[in-house]
């Protein structure tokens, strides 16, 4: 590695602690790379933050676009996405070289944009963590974003509702439970009772198309939920402040995991009866 200016020591410190270094290239033609994790960021505001360090360093679209024609990337800041073509941003590669490059108002520009896309990293890393603890560690937590770059959280059951009935049994209450009863539905309206005034009334869980997917005969059919970053942190703020907030929460969710039919079925019948008696309104 370059050894760094003074000026630039302290992006120098950010970059070797957060970051993991990559050769690419080959032969005389090898140059180093930092790359920094952005898994779990705010997509719209990490995307800003890059076009701001860009800025600094003169590369616009246009540039860019030149430069992977004529294969001079060696200079580029480049963000890699995994889950092309859902939005999200997994890596962003910023070159040693174009570290070494940088002058002390260009550095502050990288440094200060790098720390704001870290801190909403570190945020969505803790609200992943609370949200295994409010679903008693029955699911698995993934980010995931909307078409406008906002954070949500994708939720998965570890495990099938109600495992110790047969396969076409659960597969047959999670496929009554997505056609014909509503469970975010259903799970906005428990929440919602628990809420504060100004928040009520706001529905932060949503379902999960998964008719997409050819389930094989056997294979365990888990409730998919995608929960809102403002409800994330909602529910988060409120069960750090009440113990008895905390287990309410929980309980609602955990059913919902575990017994999503019975939880959308109650919903259901509650607003829909089944049996109408003559004279009755």
């Amino acid at each position: 590695m370059t050894k760094p200016i003074a000026k630039n020591h302290e992006l120098y410190d950010f970059l070797a602690k957060h970051c993991e270094i990559k050769t690419s290239g080959v032969g005389t033609n090898q140059i180093n790379n930092y790359l920094f994790n952005a898994t779990d960021c705010v997509l719209f505001m990490a995307e800003a933050y890059i076009q701001g360090m860009r800025k600094a360093v003169g590369q616009s679209e246009e540039y860019i676009v030149e430069a992977k024609k004529r294969k001079e990337i060696s200079n580029l800041i480049l963000v890699y996405n995994w889950s092309a073509p859902a939005p999200g941003i997994d890596v962003i590669q910023i070159p040693e070289t174009l570290i070494a490059s940088l002058n002390q108002e260009q550095a502050e520009v990288f440094l200060r944009n790098l720390k704001r896309i870290h801190k909403d990293i570190e945020e969505g890393k803790e609200l992943k963590t609370r949200l295994e603890q409010l679903f008693a560690g029955n699911v698995k937590i993934s980010t995931c974003y909307s078409l406008d770059g906002e954070r949500r959280f994708l939720i998965i059951g570890k495990i099938s509702p109600s495992d110790k009935r047969t396969y076409a049994e659960r597969y047959a209450e999670q496929v009554a439970t997505n056609v014909m009863f509503d469970l975010p539905k259903a799970l906005n309206a428990r929440l919602n009772l628990l809420l504060p005034e100004d928040s009520q009334g706001k529905y932060f869980v949503e379902g999960r198309s998964s008719f997409h997917k050819k389930l094989r005969y056997g294979e365990d059919a888990h409730t998919e939920l995608i929960l809102s970053n403002d409800g994330a942190k909602l529910y988060s703020e409120l069960t750090a402040e009440s113990p008895q907030m905390l287990q309410e929460i929980s309980k609602i969710l955990s059913q919902a995991i575990l017994e999503p039919f019975g939880i959308s079925l109650k919903y259901y019948l509650g607003k829909h009866p089944l049996i109408k008696l003559p004279g009755t309104e």
